[in-house]
């Protein structure tokens, strides 16, 4: 592993009240809020590109198609991008990828916003330069998980990682309610710039971390490298049955994320604003289990809850698909929230305390494919939802999962042994 003698502060205050105990990693080590801080700035700069290219795109075309186009685009360089990413982390300096990443980021958002501020915006360019993002995206976030064990001491990582997501998890409310607001008032080309503004704070805290030296030396060609992290995933079967773990669910019960405005629309009968409090109730149930996570700095049997709680997750989904009654709607959409950033916590908590560093990058690499499995994993449900219906293909995917879950743990039943 990293020297972290040269890349992690330790405050000298100790933790003590409950407050206290779940903010630990924020609190003790100062290299850690700086990574942190970055990655929120970071995502909610995403959701804010999101959002703003979404109502361009339909405003260029006034086509749901292209909007779905969109989204895909975004999605498709992390199947791509995310594993040589992960392997190249560990060759060199991670912060020196971050800074690349945030750098090209920040120019895409600079070049885009010159486009719509001058009126030269077209689908194509939008689409180019959401797909240039997204693989940007992915590499910063693969280099990022890498990088995360060299800021803070072994037994902190859960906690570390519990409070990474619950970051991720507040710009999934932060972002989309700063966007909306701006792209009404500023319009398209003011909130890519405000977005920028975002990225550039950033890289001035990305900036302020120590270097991580690589954590092993460059040996062998660079496909021959990555093939190797394929092969250390398949002869360790928890690692491999935690990444099919981070894989089931995006692909068969997170696509319900993504028809949601369908819900709204044709099943809810809900306006825009109906919609807008379907994802924030969601948000806000995710925000919660992430920090539920945060304070399990001592408890046991971590892989059993995992498995249960994706179990559970599945169920509460299907609940979800099934009723029309909204109050219990919005009950399952929090409950669905809370679960779900619950079993990616734990998962990616997991995942890191079962590797080594030698081959972290590229695992986490592999990990960070995932998350382009679920607007690919929306395409075939939507295509499914066209010929049986959405609820009935949400209904489908989520009762899948739950048993394809049970599936992998009676195969590998140390996994149900993590502690």
């Amino acid at each position: 592993m990293a020297d972290r003698g040269a890349a992690t502060t330790i405050e000298p205050r100790r933790v003590t009240d409950g407050a206290a105990r779940l903010l630990d990693s924020l609190l003790r080590y100062r290299d850690y809020r700086l990574l942190w801080t970055s990655s929120l700035l970071t995502q909610i700069a995403q959701w804010m590109l999101q959002v703003a290219s979404g109502w361009l795109m339909l405003q260029l075309t006034d086509s749901a198609l292209w909007v779905g186009l969109l989204g895909f685009a975004g999605g498709l360089p992390f199947l791509l991008v995310a594993a040589p990413a992960g392997t190249l982390a560990e060759q060199i300096d991670r912060r020196l990828i971050l800074l690349a990443c945030q750098t090209g980021a920040l120019t895409v958002s600079s070049l885009l916003a010159f486009l719509v501020l001058s009126g030269q915006a077209t689908p194509l360019a939008l689409l180019i330069a959401t797909v240039l993002n997204g693989a940007l995206l992915a590499a910063n976030n693969a280099t990022r998980q890498a990088a995360l064990p060299s800021y803070v001491p072994r037994a902190s990582i859960p906690n570390a990682v519990a409070l990474l997501s619950a970051g991720m998890n507040t710009t999934r409310i932060v972002g989309p309610s700063l966007a909306g607001p701006l792209v009404a008032t500023l319009g398209v080309g003011g909130t890519l710039l405000v977005q920028a503004g975002c990225l550039v704070l950033a890289l001035l805290n990305t900036a302020r971390l120590p270097a991580t030296p690589p954590a092993r030396p460059v040996s062998g060609s660079f496909l021959r490298t990555l093939v190797e992290g394929v092969s250390y995933v398949r002869r360790v079967p928890v690692v491999l049955a935690l990444l099919l773990l981070a894989s089931v669910p995006t692909l068969l019960v997170f696509p319900y994320l993504q028809l949601l405005p369908v819900f709204a629309r044709d099943v809810f009968h809900l306006g825009p604003s109906g919609l807008g409090l379907l994802y924030t109730v969601g948000g806000a149930g995710a925000l919660t289990g992430s920090l539920f996570v945060a304070g399990l700095q001592r408890a046991r049997h971590r892989g059993f809850l995992m498995v249960a709680v994706i179990v559970i997750y599945g169920g509460v989904i299907a609940t979800f698909a099934m009723t029309r009654w909204l109050p219990l709607v919005l009950i399952c959409l929090f409950a669905g929230g809370f679960l779900g950033a619950s079993y990616m916590a734990l998962n990616n908590a997991l995942l890191h305390l079962a590797i080594a560093d030698e081959v972290r990058g590229r695992v986490m690499g592999l990990y960070m494919i995932t998350w382009g499995f679920m607007p690919l994993g929306a395409l075939p449900m939507g295509a499914l939802g066209d010929a049986i219906g959405v609820p009935a293909a949400v209904l489908a995917g989520a009762v899948a999962s739950s048993l394809l879950a049970l599936l992998v743990a009676w195969r590998v039943p140390a996994l149900l042994r993590l502690p």
